[in-house]
């Protein structure tokens, strides 16, 4: 199951306009098979298994943590690139719809 990490454990950057997730203290067993999906409140990347994160978006006065065109650039790559404890994980973008049911 999916853990919430500390926001004090996370970093959201655009490095050359790919987006960018920097997890700090964060150990995992495998760069395979990663998914991620982008909300307005809260990111999911999703590994392998039971493995996977919960980040949150906002800070606490609501705020968005994730930087300037940061949406954009993960509809242009189609993934975003999260570094865990030396490890780097490509995380293929789960599609998103913008229409309402």
């Amino acid at each position: 199951m999916p853990q919430f990490v500390d926001p004090d454990h996370v970093a959201l950057t655009l490095r050359d306009g790919e987006p960018t997730i920097t997890l700090r203290d964060v150990e995992v067993s495998s760069a395979e098979v990663w998914s991620f999906l982008n909300r307005a409140t809260l990111l999911v990347v999703d590994g392998p298994g039971d493995e996977g994160f919960l980040l949150r978006r906002l800070d606490g006065q609501g705020n968005d943590v994730a930087p300037a065109g940061w949406d954009d650039a993960v509809a242009s790559h189609g993934s975003v690139t999260v570094l865990a404890s030396g490890t780097r994980i490509v995380a293929t973008a789960l599609e998103q719809s913008t229409e309402e049911p």
